[in-house]
């Protein structure tokens, strides 16, 4: 009734202050606080239990009817796919090139190779390039003729592969005194004839835990005034284990060499065993490379270590190691190097005690190549080339050995971007220390190669090749003093140019040395200057 009355009392006052009345007051005097707690209930138990302690168990038996419901499906059929591959290049197996330019130079050159094949894969290559320059009234022609046959067997595992070669290369040692002394008959003619043959057999294991091997035997006649014969075995023996791979290389070498007043043998003979692994993040190449002498007795033995660690992927590769090597100065190899080459000569190996090298390479992007590295060698028994001072015409060299200390800075960077444009440049900076003569003759200390191409319109093949060696020394005896002769160092300039008509024609320009330098890589033996060469390429 209290809370009744105070309802209706306020509703009056409402009423009461809407019709602007005067009302009484009322006064509430408040004798305890309230309580407002909610007394707890009594709840019900949402998870009722037994409570007798033994659990009844209910025992459930299923059984299956062994019967099959027979059920029956015809797929679609469905219409054969028909793909449409990328049909095979046609391959042509003859290429020609025919050219000429001054200097009465005439080129040919014609290569055969068999079409594709699974079992067999057979070729010829034959050369010829001859030119009749001259210098200072001195015959300085040259006339070049190779023959070269291949032929491939490939088996189930294996590769047998056999070689032939005919090569006879003829020169002039025209470097010689035309104002006092005047040739009548062709004296200073060289001619050397190359015979060759080798057969190689070879395994193709997909199987890394088989052994690999790849055993070569080969032959050479070559021969000038000097006869020489080779006869050569190398080997190569590798297999993994887990992840190291195992390799052992091995060679033998047989030298006879017949001359005006003498004869000289010699055996080369090497092991090289290594073990390489391969990480995630470098590689090691650890072995020892060992050389025995069977003629005069001893034995060399070389590190053989390489060590590589990828600092940012292929990006940058940090590299460091240390090798050796040891080879014979035979009469073709010498003659290769210098064709002015008197007779006798003396025959020796030449070693290199270590060679101990640290660089970094990479690739900057996918078209972008560098390296960069130095190194130190200690090369015993150098062949050094020097002119024949006992000959009357002092137009032919001889060979003088000596140790020298090699310093190296190379670095080289390369870019190609698909087919279209390819460029290399590299440098070679050396510092050499010979021992006994007072320089290291015809080796310069700076070398700087440019070589680039570009394919324009798919039609034009532009070339450019860009040669720098700086000066270099030569011995000159002076009043019976020995001296150090300096050769000018020289650019080399060259510049070539294709248009492809055709699969089937190509006409090609050389621009050959375009500075018109007479520059001299051996002393008195000046090269030709400005040259051209104007051809056509026939494929078919």
């Amino acid at each position: 009734m209290k809370y009744i009355g105070i309802v209706v009392a306020l509703l009056n006052g409402s009423i009461l202050f809407a019709q602007h009345k005067n009302i009484d007051t009322i006064e509430y005097h408040v004798v305890q606080q309230a309580n407002a707690n909610i007394a707890n209930g009594a709840k019900l138990n949402n998870n009722p239990a037994i409570a007798d302690t033994m659990k009844p168990s209910r025992k459930v038996d299923y059984t299956t009817i062994g019967n099959q419901f027979g059920t029956t499906y015809i797929p679609q059929t469905l219409q054969a796919v028909q793909l449409k591959g990328e049909p095979l290049d046609k391959l042509e197996h003859s290429f020609l090139n025919v050219g000429g330019g001054n200097y009465n130079t005439a080129y040919l050159e014609y290569f055969f190779n068999s079409l594709r094949s699974k079992d067999w894969d057979y070729g010829i290559h034959l050369n010829h390039l001859s030119s009749d320059y001259k210098y200072n009234d001195a015959l300085s022609n040259f006339n070049y003729n190779d023959v070269n046959l291949f032929g491939k067997r490939y088996m189930q595992n294996h590769i047998l592969t056999a070689t032939a070669d005919f090569d006879e290369h003829l020169v002039h040692d025209y470097g010689y005194n035309t104002t006092e002394n005047q040739l009548v008959n062709d004296v200073t003619k060289e001619q050397y004839n190359l015979f060759a043959g080798s057969l190689q057999y070879a395994s193709q294991y997909k199987d890394s835990s088989r052994i690999n091997h790849d055993v070569k035997v080969s032959y050479y006649n070559y021969s000038n005034s000097t006869i020489e014969n080779n006869f050569d075995l190398d080997g190569h023996i590798s297999a993994f284990v887990q992840k190291q791979k195992i390799d052992i290389k091995f060679l033998a070498q047989y030298y006879d060499e017949n001359y005006s007043n003498g004869s000289n043998t010699a055996w080369n003979l090497g092991i090289n065993p290594y073990v390489a692994t391969v990480e995630k993040h470098w590689d090691a190449h650890i072995g020892l490379k060992a050389y025995l002498d069977a003629v005069n007795g001893g034995t060399t033995i070389e590190p053989d270590l390489l060590a590589r660690y990828h600092i940012a992927g292929d990006a940058a590769i940090a590299y460091a190691g240390i090798d050796g090597d040891r080879q014979y100065n035979s009469y073709r190899s010498l003659t290769t190097s210098n064709p002015f080459l008197q007779d006798t000569l003396g025959y020796q190996y030449t070693t290199t005690a270590y060679h101990v090298f640290i660089g970094f390479s990479g690739n900057i992007t996918n078209q972008i190549t560098y390296d960069v590295n130095g190194s130190e060698s200690q090369v015993k028994n150098m062949p050094l080339f020097v002119t024949d001072t006992n000959e009357f015409l002092r137009n032919r060299f001889t060979v003088v050995y000596d140790n020298v200390q090699v310093l190296n800075a190379h670095a080289d960077i390369g870019y190609r971007m698909k087919e279209d444009i390819r460029f290399t440049l590299s440098g070679d900076w050396f510092n050499y220390a010979a021992t006994n003569q007072i320089e290291t003759w015809y080796h310069p200390t700076l070398k700087i190669n440019l070589l680039g191409e570009y394919t324009l319109m798919t039609k034009y093949i532009l070339r450019a090749e860009i040669y720098y060696v700086n000066s270099q020394y030569a011995p000159e005896y002076i009043d019976g003093t020995l001296t150090a002769k300096q050769l000018a160092g020289y650019p080399d300039l060259n510049l070539g140019v294709d248009y492809k008509y055709n699969t089937f024609f190509t006409a090609f320009l050389h621009l050959n040395n375009l500075a018109n330098t007479a520059y001299m890589q051996w002393d008195n033996y000046p090269t030709q200057r400005f040259n051209f060469m104007l051809g056509a390429r026939l494929t078919f």
